[in-house]
């Protein structure tokens, strides 16, 4: 039998003369077929026949029609006829009896609703539950996301419940099952969900939880359902002490909407990563991805399902895609060994080419020094300016080969004590944790408390890591200032506020002052202070502060290796 799904009414917009001047009349034109289906009785207990018609309320005259039934489940005894018998099944429920009605070039869709051994909600629209999705969204002509949610955590929600022993705690089922929580999801309607109606068919966290009751799709303009990848949806369960990921994200930059920079976020060069309704697509097949042709015109923050795939995938976490495709910084060197960090560095590198950098040194930018995100290459240990120190033997230290990298630090989640009123930690402010550190460097309350191997910046004190960077981005600035052409430009150049400005005017900085500029910017827009990569952040400043004064560093013991 030839499915056929869904059929729109085509509407016309028409300006018609001859009336008053600018009135506008819109003409709507009929469908060439119209069809209703007809069921008696629509209440029955399984495996009893109910009897089915299609009544036509238009159809072209004299046309030769042909007719298809199918249905979520159960059989007809003819699937060809105007009239027909169906047989329910034997699982209870809702079910959506649909004829298809075609003349060979037009084509109708009537639906009717049968409730075996259950009720029909008196609310409308309302759950049926996935197994009707699957009709289309099964490797139809609606996708394959059933196959794939089929497999994941929420498909298997009310298992999880159960394994606790809290199957029929009314406190948990909600955020397990259809009805209670979700889109437009309403407990007091009489609307078929779980709440009123325990049925496996409605166990899980299924499709009717982020799209809205079903009953009225498909139809024109996807009828009752919806989508949308605000994080406040998930946040209706995945929130209090003892799960508050999305309470963590709320203070996330990733989620800070008032602070949001709406000017990346609408061009179309920086949506990808600044825009959530265009980068979801982008770490969904980053080798493959092009920007929109046109500025965006409106924009979404990183909520949740820009990382992750709410109808599930195989990768961990349902993290989208560029989590398993090794990550191409932009000169093409790929990242191969940061597993699922490989996700936060698509969107957490420096944006620069070394045809790029070769240019600010040369020419100057208002935008001096690399994208304000060079966590990714930093991690790697590339695309600094190391040509100031052509034989050096630059290395890299090891925290790239940590599993999953940055996730595992920056989403490393831990118990609270809930019952204390302490939240369990859920590593979704994405804040690095101490307790990441637990396995390599021992109990810690502080990063700070992460020893340097040596004096690295030259103060005399072997200090933690972050002081040793720190102490050598200060000396860094002092060399690049003592270099000035005059003392004006000495004074800018030792003033925080117009310390990176002044590097990128030509007509203020010289062309090692640049050099070794470059290399500061790199270190300080990584944020880490060297925890992201020790070695090599030591090695820029120390190499780039010697480049500037051969003398600069009396007192440093110089890191040439990762030992």
């Amino acid at each position: 039998m030839r499915k056929i799904i869904a059929v729109a009414a085509v509407l016309i917009a028409a300006l018609v003369a001859g009336c008053a001047e600018d009135e506008i009349v819109t003409v709507t034109e009929q469908p060439a077929i119209q069809v209703q289906a007809v069921a008696t009785p629509t209440s029955v207990d399984t495996g009893v026949k109910v009897a089915v018609e299609a009544h036509l309320v238009h159809a072209p005259a004299g046309a030769t029609l042909r007719f298809g039934w199918l249905a979520d489940a159960g059989t007809f005894s003819s699937g060809a006829a105007d009239s027909t018998a169906w047989t329910a099944p034997d699982n209870p429920g809702v079910y959506t009896l649909s004829v298809v009605v075609t003349d060979g070039k037009n084509a109708a869709i009537g639906t009717v609703d049968v409730a075996v051994a259950t009720y029909l909600p008196a609310d409308h629209p309302y759950y049926k539950g996935a197994t009707s999705c699957s009709v289309c969204h099964n490797g139809g002509p609606g996708g394959t996301q059933y196959a794939s949610w089929s497999e994941s955590k929420h498909a298997h929600a009310i298992e999880s419940l159960e394994a606790i022993g809290m199957k029929e705690n009314g406190a948990c089922v909600g955020c397990h099952t259809v009805g209670s929580y979700g889109l437009g999801a309403d407990p007091a309607l009489h609307n078929g969900g779980y709440d009123e109606t325990a049925v496996p068919r409605l166990a899980g966290v299924q499709c009717e939880n982020c799209h809205k009751p079903g009953s009225e799709h498909p139809s024109p303009n996807f009828g009752s359902v919806e989508a949308t990848i605000d994080a406040a949806l998930c946040g209706q369960c995945h929130t209090d002490t003892h799960h508050p990921t999305y309470d963590e994200w709320l203070t996330s930059q990733h989620g800070d909407r008032a602070t949001w920079q709406t000017s990346p976020a609408t061009r179309a060069n920086c949506a990808k990563c600044h825009n959530g309704f265009v980068s979801m697509h982008y770490l969904d097949d980053p080798n493959n991805f092009t920007n929109p042709p046109t500025n965006p015109t409106t924009f979404e923050v990183i909520t949740c399902a820009v990382c992750h795939d709410p109808h599930g995938n195989d990768n961990p976490g349902n993290l989208r895609n560029a989590s398993v495709t090794d990550a191409s910084l932009p000169n093409g060197i790929l990242v191969e060994e940061a597993g699922a960090g490989r996700l936060c560095i698509s969107c957490h590198n420096g944006r620069r080419t070394e045809t790029d950098v070769l240019a600010q040194i040369n020419n100057g930018t208002t935008n001096f020094g690399p994208h304000h995100s060079i966590q990714g290459d930093m991690l790697k240990g590339v695309n600094a300016y190391q040509t100031l120190a052509p034989s050096f033997p630059w290395s890299t230290s090891k925290h790239i080969l940590v599993e999953d990298a940055c996730v595992t630090c920056h989403t490393h989640p831990h118990a609270g004590d809930p019952e204390a009123g302490i939240p369990n930690f859920m590593g979704h402010d994405f804040n690095p944790t101490t307790q990441a550190c637990l396995p390599c460097h021992g109990e810690i309350t502080d990063f700070t408390q992460i020893q340097a191997k040596q004096d690295f910046d030259g103060n005399g004190a072997i200090e933690g890591v972050q002081l040793e960077i720190s102490g050598l981005l200060e000396r860094l600035q002092q060399v690049i200032a003592d270099a000035s052409r005059s003392p004006e430009v000495r004074q800018l150049l030792l003033d925080d506020a117009t310390f990176v400005p002044t590097l990128g005017d030509t007509t203020k900085s010289l062309r090692p002052q640049r050099e070794a500029g470059y290399n500061w910017c790199y270190v300080d827009y990584d944020q880490s202070r060297g925890v992201h990569n020790t070695t090599y952040a030591v090695q820029l400043l120390q190499q780039s502060i010697l480049y500037l004064d051969p003398n600069g560093l009396p007192a440093s013991v110089l890191l040439r290796e990762d030992r």
